[in-house]
């Protein structure tokens, strides 16, 4: 969550620049400074240190992000060994079921997915990286489900709860209601919440403490997903990830 303490601007207002620069897939100096409402003076101080530290390219007069940050990025989602251990046994989840298998964590209020399985080499990791709010992803719900009401209220005082589809929670009673049903029967579900045509069921993967690692989901569209046939073998893989992991 938000931490309070003193924040730098000039860190702060490099960290837009690259903001702005990712989402604009590429951007001019000018087409940055009028995203945030900068000089260009100072924008160009800030693409000059960026570039220095090898965080940025500039490909004629756009500036692109650098390759280091997925260095950095592959250096974020191996830290742990657990990681290792549970995208191994996604991959083997995947190819027994023949369906998407995405392992997510959460950081600061959203999922995240760090490894994305899928025996489809065309599609293999096209969802890694990628950020979910957790009110309307089977992932996010299976981890706010282990995690008290003091924690979720932080969650949604900060990211609200954003409506992506017809299907998405959209207060916090039904929300808490969610979670509670996601308790009782130990797996959540995504049901279209955050992409038409997109169902997904998850649960969490906790650490030897009780604390939660992450969430292990399986994805696809609605008329393939079988509830029956899905949740004992997805029960399984997070069951024998858990032991291997307190074993370590």
């Amino acid at each position: 969550m938000l931490d309070h303490g003193r924040e730098l601007t000039t860190t702060a207002t490099s960290l837009r620049v690259v903001d702005v620069i990712n989402r604009l897939d590429g951007a001019r100096m000018s087409e940055i400074a009028a995203e945030l409402d900068l000089a260009n003076s100072t924008v160009h101080g800030h693409l000059t240190t960026l570039r220095n530290h090898e965080l940025l390219v500039k490909e004629g007069n756009e500036f692109h992000l650098g390759i280091k940050f997925f260095h950095l990025g592959e250096q974020a989602r191996q830290r742990k060994s657990e990681y290792g251990i549970v995208r191994r046994h996604a991959h083997e989840l995947s190819n027994q079921l023949n369906e998407e298998v995405a392992f997510a964590i959460t950081e600061h209020g959203r999922s995240v997915i760090i490894f994305d399985e899928n025996n489809d080499a065309a599609k293999e990791g096209f969802q890694v990286g990628r950020y979910f709010y957790m009110h309307n992803s089977a992932s996010g719900k299976a981890m706010l489900a282990e995690w008290s009401r003091e924690r979720v209220d932080r969650v949604i005082d900060r990211w609200g709860l954003p409506e992506e589809t017809e299907n998405t929670i959209g207060s916090r009673e039904e929300l808490y209601a969610e979670l509670e049903r996601t308790r009782e029967r130990g797996y959540a579900i995504n049901r279209q919440e955050a992409l038409e045509g997109l169902m997904a069921i998850g649960t969490a993967i906790t650490n030897p403490d009780g604390s939660v690692l992450g969430s292990l989901d399986v994805s696809g569209p609605p008329y393939r997903l079988s509830e029956e046939q899905l949740v004992p073998e997805l029960r399984e893989t997070v069951s024998r990830i858990e032991t291997e992991i307190a074993s370590q």
